[in-house]
């Protein structure tokens, strides 16, 4: 979703938010500019939320939001995405051909250099699909779809996959998958230590130094191997203050030149100021509302899901999610998703408080019920609304808001009725519809219903393995007609993510799940 258009809204539901309707400065989207063209020797400051622990992901096994921006400026992968449009592209790999459905052969380009000056073969590729992608990830989504791969010559490699999924290769882009050599972890002191000191990969920026505590910086790939690129900034310092607020100020003071990962309820306040630029923009997820069908729970019985469904005013909570930026969602997929299909329409969404008593009525509850829902700190305001929207029906909903330890312990334990998690739909990855695969359930998923059927894992599946794309989005659409006749999940919004900006910088990117992408800023 593109943001062109001023901004003629504060943040809705008064009730929670009394400001005067501002008048906006423009509010950008991402990955809207031209590329750049020209260099210079200035540095460009970046404000993130938090220190990363590592600045190897995949090297520790982890995920890590500011681990992702950081490495993923030190280390290209196999293939690229246009944020624009979807398309595939070619990165470090040429071509690739599908040799049967889990078997894909990668040709490599043949001018890459890696950090060490030696260049880039296949057997780099094969080292780190066997020895780091399964090796130290085979428990997360990096390795759990990964058999292995050989080099077939020096440039070029087959990957095995342990699933049938046409649009894995879309999966091989995130920067978990970014390429290194051997030679450069050996010489590094190993994987640990290359984890700390990345002095590897073959990016368009390379890494400098480590101040733990302070900051991080890295400096411009002079030797780059694309001609097409060209990176403005000489250096890029990245620093770490939590407060949202503060780093916007920071910005404004003139002391960095971006904060990134602000909330996005914040944003119709940030646009107001004509000191910075405002970024929002959508990064294929929706929010969505699950309830614990497992036995023991309440919202086990389909009439009380229902009942909640018909309860919730769904603009007013997209208002207060999305900070005015965004709308209620319709579909499971984000309406820019070939997948997309109007599942609920305008009408369908329409408030029926009358119609959700008569419901919870029928299922024994007519003077009430208490229900819990989990949260951290950023979806307080949403259950707000959500908790009175169900005040107005007879439930008396219970909010837990905790700190990230132990929301991961109660999601993945089940302990709630009403959850808020999202999904990355971007494509057809092997991790689609993640809460309600079997597998995922019965190992280990944050949220979701607890449970599916044998016809949900298996429609799944062939959603997943399709070659067709508009087969997969038929199929798509019958499962959505299931969810929504158990009423299953509720469809909430477009999430979204926002930043503040210097004025006069352009150039704002973004890698998988919204994450900036620091490479291509310049003035």
């Amino acid at each position: 979703m593109k943001i062109k258009k001023m901004l003629t809204m504060a943040l809705a539901c008064a009730m929670f938010f009394s400001v005067p309707s501002p008048v906006f400065a423009a509010v950008k989207g991402a990955n809207e500019d031209p590329a750049n063209t020209q260099q210079s020797d200035e540095t460009l400051r970046i404000a993130l939320a938090s220190e990363p622990s590592t600045l190897w992901p995949a090297g520790s096994g982890k995920t890590e939001n500011e681990a992702q921006i950081i490495s993923g400026c030190l280390m290209d992968t196999l293939v690229s995405i246009d944020r624009t449009t979807g398309e595939v592209l070619p990165n470090l790999a040429t071509e690739w051909e599908w040799i049967d459905e889990t078997h894909c052969r990668f040709t490599l380009r043949d001018d890459v250099i890696m950090s060490d000056g030696t260049p880039l073969v296949a057997e780099d590729v094969a080292y780190d699909v066997n020895e780091i992608w399964i090796g130290v990830n085979s428990s997360n989504d990096t390795g759990h779809f990964l058999a292995g791969a050989v080099a077939e010559d020096e440039h070029t490699v087959t990957i095995e996959f342990s699933v049938v999924a046409p649009e894995i290769v879309n999966m091989l882009s995130w920067t978990n998958f970014g390429i290194v050599s051997q030679e450069e972890i050996e010489a590094a002191g190993g994987i640990e230590e290359a984890s700390r000191t990345p002095n590897i990969g073959s990016g368009k920026y390379k890494f400098v130094e480590w101040n733990s505590g302070q900051s991080i910086t890295i400096t411009r790939n002079d030797e780059y191997w694309n001609p097409d690129y060209t990176g403005y900034f000489k250096d890029i310092t990245f620093t770490f203050t939590n407060d949202a607020a503060a780093r916007e100020m920071a910005v404004e003071s003139g002391d960095v030149d971006i904060a990134y990962d602000m909330p996005v309820v914040q944003a119709a306040t940030f646009a107001e100021s004509e000191n910075v630029q405002t970024i929002a923009y959508s990064f294929g997820q929706v929010a969505y509302l699950w309830y614990n069908m497992t036995e023991g729970h309440v919202t086990s019985d389909a009439r009380v899901r229902k009942a909640i469904d018909l309860a919730l005013d769904f603009d007013s909570i997209a208002q207060v999610g999305t900070g005015g930026f965004g709308e209620a969602a319709s579909g499971y997929f984000t309406e820019d998703s070939p997948y997309y299909n109007e599942t609920y329409t305008a009408e369908e969404r329409a408030v029926d408080v009358e119609s959700a008593k008569a419901l919870l009525a029928e299922a024994g509850y007519e003077d009430g019920l208490e229900l819990t829902a989990v949260g951290m700190q950023d979806t307080s305001p949403i259950y707000t609304v959500i908790q009175e929207n169900l005040r107005a029906i007879g439930v008396d909903l219970t909010i837990n808001i905790v700190d990230t330890a132990q929301f991961v312990s109660d999601a993945g334990g089940g302990n709630y009725d009403l959850i808020m998690v999202g999904e990355c739909t971007d494509a057809r990855y092997p991790t689609l519809f993640c809460f309600l695969d079997q597998e995922t359930i019965d190992t280990f998923i944050i949220g979701g219903p607890k449970t599916t059927t044998p016809e949900i894992d298996a429609a799944i599946t062939e959603i997943i393995a399709n070659s067709d794309t508009e087969e997969a989005k038929t199929q798509v659409a019958e499962l959505e007609q299931v969810l929504k006749e158990e009423s299953i999940v509720s469809y909430l919004y477009t999430e979204m993510k926002s930043a503040v900006i210097a004025n006069g910088l352009s150039g704002y990117t973004t890698r998988e799940r919204g994450y900036i992408d620091p490479t291509n800023f310049y003035k």
